[in-house]
Parts: structure tokens; C-alpha cells; sequence
């Protein structure tokens, strides 16, 4: 009884020492999106107004850099795998995507800042494979979708701390670049909690029980998942678009809390749904087509409660596509193998997201056919998924 009593004992402390260091995971990713989502939310109209560019090479701009931050996720997850170099892939992105946004704050014309643009992109495409892999790997067993879940919720306190911080700052200084400036505190404090994650990683001894697997999907279906994914991305109508509506509708500091509402969404949906994964499965990745559906249709209202009902909306897709649907991912595909599946996915879910963003920038004064796009986009995705969860 004695041994019995101590092996539990040792399997518990495994099990705090894991869940401690996917909380420590998400304080980092707190501090992370606390940066880019701050610069994110205001970068849209600094992009218009103050420098000067138009809609549609907003549209392209972040459509392309979505696209090679998404794409690059290909390369450094096939790095990882090759190399098991998974932190420095770690800091190096890191490095990258927390201080190019608040570089913003000197830049004097939209050229540079699209350079900035595509580094804070490329930057988090170097480091979300192998974060990822990290957090699958130290994941509890059975507990995919609720190690996510517990990133999820703490990078959504992020994202709503930093839009939130950023409109107070507008409010008080009326100054999109000293809004930029502020946030390199919480980008310096992200690297810090990293050095701390490191150190704690290092010590986190390897279980001796291998976790359970679920049935492994072929790749041939993984693919046709991720392009199923990819197709939802392309039909989801983009809170940047939403912000630039907002500007003839809100007040100028206003405007970043539909930012806020949107990462707000992402944060309560993706932990929710997180954990309904680990009970009810796979088939919750159909929930997040019906949510990228409802935002143009809620936008067709033209009031300003229906701007904020569909960035709402918009959060609850993005959670499900960064919990759930990375969780199938996780749970269903080799170790040895996922730091290529998680950039395969994401490259295609890029891709995706710049179809979005260019086809919604071209049709960006029409919503009537932007939900026409919308809903052949989302129908299609239906019909990959069903075929890739077919047995």
C-alpha cells in the first residue's frame, strides 16, 4: 500500500509540475498578445490616417504578412522536428514578433512600418510550431484540449488588457504612437516569464507512463482537415475591417474596444470549447464555421451593437480555430511528426486568412457580396470537413 501511495505521490507532482508550466506557458502568452493585440488594434487606422495608406493596401499588407507569418510556421516546425531546437526557434520569434509593433512609434511612412508588419508576422510563425509542440508534449494525458484552453484563456487576458490599455493611452495622450511606445514594457516582460519557462522546462523530468494517444489520422485527411481550415479562414470576415467601419461610428479611442470584444470572445469561447474537446471531441470544429457565418450577416444590421455582436462572433471563431482545431492536431497526429503537422496546418490556415483579408479589401464596400463570398467559403469547408472525419 505504502509503494502504491507513493507512485500516486509522484504521478501528482508530474501532473502539477505540468500544469504549472502550461500556466507559466500562457503568463508568457498573456504579456505577448498584451503587445501585438495593444498594436494590433489601432494599427489599421494608424496605417489610413497618419501615414496615409489606403484600405486596400491595408487589405494586402495584412493579408500577405498573415500569409508568410503563417507560412514560415511550415519551415520552423519542420526545423523543430529536424533539429529539436524548439526554444531558440522560441526566443528567436518571440524576439521578433514583441518588438516590431512597438518600433511603429518612430516610423514616418507605410513603407517601413510594412516591413514592421511582416517581421511581427514571420516573427510568431517562427515560434508557434514548436510552442505548440511544447504544449502538446507536456499536456496531460486525455487533456489536449484543456492544456489549449488554459493558453487560450491567458493569451485572451492578453489581447483584451493590451486593446484596453492602448485606447486609455489615446483617450489621455491622443497619440497612436505613444500608444506603440508602451507597449515594449509588456513585451520586455513576456521575455523575462520566457527565460523563466526555460528554466523550468529544463528541470521537468519526462514522464516514465506515455500519454494515450487517439487514433492517429492519415495524412492524406490531415491535409484535407487543414485545407477544410483554410477555407474557413478565407470566409471570415476580419475585425481590421471591422475597426476601419467603426471609424466613421465611434469616437477615434472608442475603437479599440471592439478589438477588445473580439479577443474577449476568443478568450471565454476558446476556453470553453478547450475543454468540451477533451469530452466531446472533433466535431466542435463545426461550431466555428457557423460562428464565421454569422459576422457578416450580423453586420448587415449597419448599427453600432451589431459591429460589436459581430466581433463578438469573430472572437468565438478564432477560439475554436486556436483550441479545438489545434487540439486535433495535437492529439491525433505522431510526436515525432507534429511540429511539421502544426506548421502544414497553419501555412494552409495562412493562406487562408490572406484570401480573407485581400478579397475582403477588394470588396470592402459591398457587404452583400462579401457574405456571398462568405458562405461559399464556409460551405465548402463543411464539405472538407466531413470528408476528412469520414472513418
Amino acid at each position: 500500500m505504502q509503494i502504491k501511495r507513493r507512485g500516486y505521490s509522484i504521478i501528482s507532482n508530474k501532473v502539477k509540475a505540468s500544469t504549472a508550466l502550461i500556466i507559466m506557458i500562457g503568463i508568457v502568452s498573456l504579456f505577448a498578445d498584451y503587445t501585438y493585440e495593444g498594436g494590433r488594434s489601432i494599427l489599421p487606422q494608424f496605417f489610413t490616417t497618419t501615414l496615409g495608406g489606403s484600405v486596400f493596401l491595408l487589405g494586402i499588407v495584412l493579408g500577405a504578412a498573415e500569409f508568410f507569418g503563417y507560412a514560415f510556421r511550415l519551415v520552423s516546425g519542420k526545423i523543430a522536428d529536424k533539429t529539436h531546437g524548439y526554444w531558440i526557434l522560441i526566443f528567436l520569434g518571440y524576439a521578433m514578433n514583441l518588438f516590431a509593433l512597438p518600433l511603429l512609434a518612430i516610423t514616418g511612412n507605410y513603407i517601413l512600418a510594412i516591413f514592421l508588419i511582416f517581421a511581427e508576422r514571420v516573427g510568431k510563425g517562427i515560434r508557434a510550431p514548436p510552442k505548440d509542440y511544447i504544449i502538446s508534449e507536456v499536456a496531460e494525458e486525455g487533456k489536449m484540449g484543456k492544456a489549449f484552453a488554459i493558453n487560450e484563456i491567458l493569451d485572451q487576458t492578453g489581447a483584451i488588457l493590451g486593446p484596453l490599455s492602448v485606447s486609455l493611452i489615446l483617450l489621455y495622450e491622443s497619440s497612436y504612437r505613444a500608444a506603440f511606445a508602451f507597449l515594449a514594457i509588456p513585451a520586455t516582460v513576456a521575455i523575462a516569464f520566457l527565460v523563466i519557462v526555460f528554466i523550468k522546462y529544463t528541470r521537468l523530468k519526462q514522464r516514465k507512463t506515455v500519454a494515450r494517444q487517439l487514433s492517429i489520422m492519415p495524412f492524406r485527411k490531415f491535409v484535407i482537415y487543414s485545407i477544410a481550415i483554410a477555407a474557413s479562414a478565407a470566409g471570415t470576415y476580419q475585425v481590421s475591417f471591422m475597426l476601419v467601419t467603426a471609424q466613421g461610428v465611434l469616437s477615434t479611442y472608442l475603437i479599440p474596444l471592439i478589438f477588445l470584444v473580439a479577443m474577449a470572445g476568443e478568450g471565454i469561447f476558446g476556453f470553453a470549447f478547450g475543454l468540451l474537446y477533451d469530452r466531446i471531441g472533433r466535431k466542435l470544429v463545426y461550431l466555428g464555421l457557423l460562428f464565421s457565418l454569422s459576422i457578416p450577416i450580423l453586420l448587415l444590421g449597419f448599427g453600432l451593437y451589431f459591429l460589436f455582436l459581430g466581433a463578438l462572433m469573430l472572437g468565438a471563431a478564432t477560439g475554436i480555430q486556436d483550441t479545438v482545431m489545434r487540439s486535433v492536431v495535437g492529439s491525433r497526429i505522431k510526436k515525432e511528426k507534429r511540429g511539421y503537422a502544426f506548421g502544414v496546418f497553419n501555412a494552409l490556415y495562412g493562406f487562408g486568412l490572406m484570401a480573407s483579408s485581400i478579397t475582403v479589401g477588394y470588396l470592402f464596400y459591398s457587404l452583400p457580396d462579401i457574405l456571398i463570398y462568405v458562405v461559399a467559403m464556409q460551405t465548402m469547408a463543411f464539405i472538407a470537413l466531413s470528408i476528412s472525419f469520414k472513418e
